[in-house]
């Protein structure tokens, strides 16, 4: 199954959002080991720019597999991301990235190429992951991680028929809803609800957007990126976010239920890229460690096996970590989710319409953005 609905979500993805040859000095795929690098930093640093939340001890391993001292800048959208990229105020030397926004910062020419054969664990992600119609030659990005934006419904709390999107809409729903705080994706979702297509362009199109999510605002209880924390404390019962963090919260649930969206669910694919100008050294070291069964797997039991990593060994050892299935489909779902997907696409200069529109819900929203 894995081969075939990551090979879908990869065709898909313009429709949206490397076999490593091993190093000089040691094939890591021959040994059977991994190959994460040194744990002596000897004064080398390295800048890193990521989603917002790596916590220390992540940040920490990070140094000791690559030998680098690192400075971590966390950002919160994509479009921060890329500003924070283009405006070259900071030399990043490896940033997290996702699908469309690739594919612009590549056209900006703001990415260096890299070289497969000097990151030994790139033999280990599935041959599925790689190719994606963003970067089909593998030239500009490593993908990390994939994932969904689904529906986590606390059902000790909620008996509402949930089957789609739309149904987050529902008046029995009112204040319950934890929405992941992503401009393009909480307006995307509503171009489906509103039947147009998940990247629409048209101005009116876009508008209407807006206006479907400001008559959802009655039942959102916050517009967050700590979503999960939400269901955890009782603050809010419906959860729309990434696949990893509603995995934080099902695990820590007794009875749940994880909704694809009958629409289709919007995917994406997380993924490192490397800034014009970076530490090349630096950054294949951090990239070989990241993508590593070692790193992924750091916390043991307590590992997020939700984030649907590219690493085929981190989804064997959930299976003998005794991690269930229905915990799992949260990260791998069945290969029809991925039939009916929807992706982002580079906009181009649309995405200022979204800009507008989104400022205007967040005013309408109030103490509603966290």
């Amino acid at each position: 199954m894995k081969k075939k609905l990551i090979s879908l979500l990869l065709a898909g993805t313009m429709v949206c959002g490397m076999t490593a040859c091993g190093n000089s000095s040691g094939d890591a795929s021959s040994s059977g080991k991994e190959e994460t690098g040194s744990s002596e930093s000897g004064g080398k640093e390295l800048n890193l720019l990521a989603w917002a939340g790596i916590e220390d001890e992540a940040i920490a391993k990070l140094e000791e597999l690559t030998g680098y001292s690192i400075n971590y800048t966390g950002f919160s959208s994509l479009e921060e991301m890329e500003t924070k990229v283009m405006s070259n105020s900071v030399q990043y030397d490896v940033a997290m990235c996702s699908d469309y926004v690739i594919e612009a910062l590549v056209e900006q020419d703001q990415l260096e190429e890299i070289d497969t054969s000097k990151i030994p664990n790139y033999s280990r992600l599935g041959e599925g992951y790689l190719s994606p119609s963003y970067d089909p030659d593998n030239k500009w990005s490593v993908p990390y991680s994939g994932g969904g934006i689904g529906i986590l419904v606390n059902r000790d709390k909620v008996s509402t028929e949930i089957k789609g999107y739309a149904d987050l809409w529902n008046p029995e729903l009112e204040d319950q809803i934890a929405f992941t705080d992503d401009e393009r994706m909480a307006l995307c979702i509503c171009n489906l609800v509103n039947g147009n297509d998940f990247n629409a362009t048209d101005e009116a199109e876009i508008t209407a957007a807006g206006d479907k999510l400001k008559e959802l605002l009655p039942n959102i209880h916050a517009f967050t990126y700590s979503g999960y924390k939400l269901m955890l404390n009782g603050e809010a019962n419906v959860l729309v976010t990434a696949s990893g963090d509603a995995y934080k919260a099902a695990k820590e649930m007794d009875n749940w239920e994880y909704i694809n969206p009958s629409e289709g669910e919007h995917m994406y694919m997380d993924s490192y890229v490397i800034p014009k100008g970076a530490d090349m050294d630096g950054a294949y070291a951090f990239i070989n460690a990241i993508i590593s069964k070692e790193y992924l797997t750091r916390k043991g039991e307590d590992t997020n096996w939700g984030y649907g990593y590219t690493n085929l060994e981190v989804e064997d050892a959930a299976k003998e970590a005794g991690i269930s299935d229905q915990l799992l489909s949260i990260a791998y779902p069945a290969d029809s989710v991925y039939d009916t997907a929807h992706y982002m696409a580079n906009i181009g200069e649309s995405s200022l319409t979204y800009d507008e529109i989104w400022s205007e819900v967040k005013l309408e929203a109030g103490s509603k953005i966290e």
